[in-house]
Order: C-alpha cells, then structure tokens, then sequence
C-alpha cells in the first residue's frame, strides 16, 4: 500500500462499503425515503428525542433543509414533534408509527449483517476493526 494514497484507499472503501450497506438496507426495508429523510430517522433512532436543531447540526445542513425534511416525515408518519414541558416554543423529535415499523425492519437488517460479519470474520478481527474504526472516527472529529 502506497503511504501517500491511504487517505484515498480509506475513504474509497469507507464510501463503496456505505454504498453497499445503504443499497441492501433500502432493499430490505421496503421504505420510501430520500437519502436526507433517511439520514434523519437514522439519527432519531440513535438519538432520541433530539432538536431539529441538534439534527441539523449532526447533518451539517441548515435548520431550513431539515424543518423541510421533517415536515415531509410527519406527514407521512414516521415522526411526531413532542412539545417541550418547559420551553413551549421547543420541540423535541420522537419516532411515529411508520418509524418504529423502520426501526424494527432496521435492527432485523442489521442482525441479518451481524451474523454474515461473523460467518467469514472471527471476533478477534471484528473487534481489532471496530477499534480502528473508533480511531479514524476521532482523528476526523479533530479537523
């Protein structure tokens, strides 16, 4: 492997692997989603009860582009804006009924990779590349 290149081998990787997973994942569930309405529940699910806001800014897109994205969202079900008890102005994001359902078939999905991840690798080499993974993620936040 070339040292100067290996940003370029790692994020070529890291892209065509997200690509695969987001392909099977969208086949899987049968869900009607653009790649924002998709990232969005994705962080609903792992961080519940957030602000359009806060998801906003885990997007890194303006408050305007998810208000617009969540309102398609509610419509169709998938989530329900929670008035905060002591700012009346506030809300919080919470996953509807359509949601769950998505949240349901996406842990399945992901059980499903789980155990093909663990049919060709042991726990050793799972293990060894989920903690080189946590590292790049940190060395990234640093930028």
């Amino acid at each position: 492997m070339k040292t100067n290149n290996v940003a370029e081998q790692i994020n070529q990787t890291i892209e065509d692997i997200w690509i695969i997973l987001e392909k099977m994942e969208r086949a899987y569930t049968k869900f009607s989603l653009n790649n924002q309405q998709y990232v969005l529940l994705t962080l609903v699910i792992r961080h519940p009860s957030c602000s359009p806001s806060e998801l906003a800014e885990k997007m890194a897109i303006t408050k305007s582009a998810v208000s617009q994205q969540l309102a398609k969202l509610e419509k169709d079900g998938y989530i329900t804006k929670k008035q905060h008890v002591e700012d009346k102005r506030a809300f919080s994001i919470e996953l509807g009924e359509k949601g769950l359902l998505y949240q349901q078939e996406v842990e399945a999905f992901n059980q499903q990779i789980t155990e093909k991840y663990h049919a060709y690798l042991s726990s050793d080499e799972l293990a060894e590349m989920l903690d080189t993974l946590e590292k790049l993620n940190i060395i990234l936040h640093k930028f």
